[in-house]
């Protein structure tokens, strides 16, 4: 392991897995500060909608990332990362632990690995490299591939046509190579160790959580909250909160109160099984038990990190 004064630790899971309160328990163990890693948490005025942590979280850590831009308002892992990575070197600056927190995996590994900036295709020459591997073989552009960029063309199989055209096409419309736009966007995991633990609990008990949080979600007000939400021109992207489409079909008088919430539920239960297929495609990911007291939770964390 790097120096700890290099380190970035990670607690992640699906949603209602308690990674809130674990982070909390590990920052006030570590002398850490939480970056939220949730790309609807990001939204103000939403709080209920997405489970923001309360208040009584808040105040025991500094948090990151939580309510910094209006829903009417884009933002994506991009944006995301540029956010994250400026608050994790302030965070090691000060000589404290920066704890990212949070279920979305796209925005985790953006930040670790480092985001490809794709560029947009362009039909003509898709069309050019097509007729040129159907009058030649593909076996030609594959050839080509390997000498303008040898180790994309090692990755790639020499029938994979689609991936070969695109990185021609990379190549032709930037003058840089696939595996040189990779290298130019590295992650975080370039100058910092990224420990990863995810929360794992049974799958029964996870859904019962859900549950249980999406009719805390309807106690807490979502319905009004989703109200408000409906008089502003919400970003496609928080439109897209769980909830959103479900209560605004209720408000809309398409479908019952109670319908609606247990749509909420179902689709919150898809939402954490996503999540958890995410995580576990990531092979440096370490697993905990979270069957238990988030406060124990974070007593093994810490002695791992140890």
């Amino acid at each position: 392991m790097r120096d700890e004064g290099r380190r970035v630790l990670f607690i992640v899971g699906p949603t209602s897995s308690g990674k809130s309160a674990v982070a909390v328990f590990v920052a006030e163990r570590l002398n850490g500060e939480i970056l939220s890693c949730d790309s609807m948490q990001v939204y103000k005025d939403m709080d209920v909608i997405t489970h923001a942590p309360g208040s009584g979280l808040l105040r025991r850590a500094v948090h990151h990332l939580i309510g910094i831009v209006p829903p009417e308002e884009e933002f994506n892992a991009a944006r995301f990362v540029e956010e994250a990575g400026r608050g994790i070197d302030s965070i090691i600056s000060r000589g404290r632990l920066p704890i990212v927190a949070g279920g979305t995996g796209l925005y985790m590994k953006a930040l670790i690995d480092g985001i490809f900036p794709s560029p947009p295709k362009d039909e003509s020459l898709r069309r050019e490299l097509r007729r040129a591997a159907s009058e030649k073989g593909r076996t030609y552009l594959y050839r080509q591939l390997g000498e303008i960029d040898p180790e994309t063309a090692a990755r790639l199989h020499p029938n994979d046509l689609r991936r070969i055209i695109r990185a021609l096409e990379v190549y032709r419309l930037t003058g840089r190579t696939i595996h040189e736009k990779k290298t130019e966007s590295e992650g975080i995991s370039r100058k910092y160790d990224c420990r990863i633990f995810v929360l794992n609990i049974p799958r029964k008990l996870l859904y019962a959580r859900v549950d249980a949080a999406v009719d805390e979600m309807f106690e807490k007000g979502v319905v009004e909250e989703v109200k408000r939400l409906q008089k502003r021109r919400l970003s496609l992207t928080a439109g897209k909160a769980l909830g959103v489409g479900e209560i605004t079909a209720f408000l809309r008088g398409e479908t019952s109160l109670e319908k609606a919430k247990e749509e909420l539920k179902k689709n919150t239960r898809k939402y954490a099984k996503r999540q958890l297929t995410w995580f576990r495609a990531d092979r440096r990911v370490e697993w905990i038990d979270a069957d238990r007291d988030a406060a124990d939770i974070a007593e093994e964390i810490t002695g791992l990190l140890r």
